[in-house]
């Protein structure tokens, strides 16, 4: 590799040529598209190679500013970025990128590569230092096949959930109102996973909005009478469907509106070059669902690193310590007042 990647701000990157570099690349995903970014992160910038006219390697870089640092961070809602390239990326590439990222970032509260980097990754990263890393895991499905036989891999208790779903006669409408999407996940989630900040909403509602507007998306809701007790929001692109968002309220989750939702979507699409993209849950029960439809385990890479001088380290350790400790207890606290939870079954 001749030259060292060039950093370039949002402003001077064009967004037709980045995102048709986007589009012909293999790791092409719909995170990485540049009005998604734009949606997303609280700004943005990249490294490109060789050159700011003529890249055919990119890495975008959300980035925002904490006590005067510049932090590297995943935005919500972009479950995995990295390094995207139209022609392969060989190790001296790779290196270099990570090298060009460690001298331009102090602190990098995580940032997630795609799946397709995960191998490059794998030997790169022992040449490195300063980098923490964390093998993380979604769960794909290859649609490339007929319904029969995607039902087919469904385990029993997937095969149970939607029979028993079935029976509940859910009426699937699709809709372009998120409002009803953002409510049932207010009203039956947040409160189990602490405070969400009100900016998340409407970060997914400007997202939504976009993907339905452009085509490059779809909402669903599962509705009793005139009631609607589950929804959930995918993001299509580059062959690849994303299950971006999802809720459901009591009533949904016993009546296993999701798995009818999400049935519905295969049978559907069944024989499609394409994957659906489950995405990476954070709780072993929800993987174990999700792999109940016969998706399989993919992984990738995250890393960290926080190489602030002193005393700025040790307060952001302190920091995050703390935050979790809180979490903790509050979480605690919420199943002693409200023993037990109401069962997320999806």
């Amino acid at each position: 590799m001749p030259a060292k990647p060039v950093l370039l701000s949002r402003g001077q990157i064009d967004a037709h040529a980045w995102d048709k570099h986007i589009h012909h690349s293999p790791q092409c995903v719909i995170y990485a598209l540049s009005w998604y970014l734009d949606i997303v992160c609280t700004q943005w910038e990249a490294l490109v190679w060789p050159s700011a006219a003529d890249f055919s390697i990119v890495m975008p870089l959300p980035v925002r500013r904490k006590c005067g640092v510049r932090v590297l961070y995943q935005p919500l809602f972009c479950q995995y970025l990295g390094i995207f390239s139209r022609h392969g990326i060989s190790t001296e590439q790779c290196e270099a990128f990570l090298k060009a990222l460690s001298g331009r970032y102090t602190y990098i509260s995580s940032y997630s590569f795609n799946p397709q980097n995960h191998s490059i990754l794998q030997s790169v990263r022992r040449l490195l230092n300063g980098f923490q890393w964390e093998t993380n895991q979604l769960h794909w499905l290859d649609l490339q096949q007929p319904y029969q036989e995607l039902y087919r891999r469904y385990s029993k208790d997937r095969k149970l959930n939607l029979k028993a779903g079935l029976i509940m006669r859910w009426e699937i409408i699709g809709s372009d109102d998120l409002g009803p999407l953002i409510t049932l996940f207010a009203e039956n989630h947040a409160p189990q996973i602490g405070r969400i900040k009100t900016g998340a909403y409407q970060t997914l509602g400007r997202l939504g909005r976009k993907c339905i507007e452009t085509g490059r998306g779809s909402l669903t809701y599962a509705r009793s009478g005139s009631h609607v007790r589950a929804g959930m929001m995918l993001a299509r692109y580059g062959g690849r469907t994303i299950y971006l968002f999802n809720a459901a309220d009591h009533v949904g989750r016993k009546g296993n509106a999701r798995a009818v939702m999400l049935d519905a979507y295969f049978r559907e699409n069944a024989g499609l070059l394409s994957v659906f993209d489950f995405e990476s849950p954070s709780k072993a029960s929800i993987a174990r669902y999700y792999a109940g439809f016969g998706a399989v385990a993919v992984l990738f890479y995250c890393i960290r690193r926080n190489a602030l001088p002193f005393p700025l380290r040790q307060i952001q350790y302190l920091r995050k310590w703390l935050l979790v400790r809180t979490r903790r207890y509050l979480f605690s606290g919420l199943c002693r007042i409200l023993n037990p939870f109401p069962k997320n079954r999806f």
